[in-house]
């Protein structure tokens, strides 16, 4: 799993890391840390690579609050978790559909057992996504949003209960990808949420 660090104090920077390594070793997960020192500089160089993101919430410029909520913009998928000074700060995380948040100063024991929870959850999201490639970037979908795949013109259209997304790709090599998930190929063009079939 890939981990992300937004806090703009070095020191805090480095246990979250060094914990991420212990809780790694701990539980046999293999987990990938990035750290970025802003959310100006998180935003700026976003790539739909991580898993997990921790925010600090209180950080000169954009705060980790406000860095959540452009983020969702980009990524509705990937897992939230905060740290903060003050609690009632946290209440906002539920905006962005943050899991938890962790008090400052943080304990090893304290981060443990609200990452795992994390990590959990990421887990299940990992699971239930798929990534593809449009015009706007890379775009993590949640399948059971995703309602059928046509092939038009050389394009493949995923179909959503939010939006349509346009990618370029072969229609066989993403059944492969579906196929486990409920999804069928009942055209050469179309591949199916069974989800979303009724019952004559």
């Amino acid at each position: 799993m890939n981990v992300a660090i937004v806090d703009d104090e070095l020191e805090m920077r480095q246990t979250l890391v060094d914990y991420i390594g212990r809780f790694g070793e701990e539980s046999g997960i293999e987990l990938e840390t990035v750290t970025f020192e802003s959310g100006e500089q998180f935003l700026k160089n976003y790539k739909m690579i991580f898993d997990i993101i921790i925010f600090d919430i209180d950080m000169p410029g954009i705060n980790g609050i406000d860095t959540a909520r452009k983020l969702r913009e980009m990524d509705s998928n990937v897992t939230i978790i905060f740290v903060t000074n003050i609690a009632q700060y946290a209440i906002n995380g539920y905006e962005v559909d943050a899991v938890d948040y962790i008090l400052k100063p943080v304990s090893y024991y304290d981060f443990s057992m609200k990452f795992h929870r994390t990590v959990a959850k990421a887990a299940q999201k990992k699971e239930h996504t798929i990534k593809i490639e449009t015009a706007e970037g890379t775009r993590r979908l949640r399948l059971p949003a995703l309602i059928y795949v046509e092939v038009l013109s050389h394009y493949l259209y995923f179909h959503t209960t939010k939006r349509d997304y346009r990618s370029r790709g072969n229609i066989s090599e993403i059944e492969k990808e579906l196929e486990k998930y409920n999804f069928v190929r009942i055209h050469r063009s179309y591949i199916v949420n069974l989800k979303y079939v009724a019952r004559c």
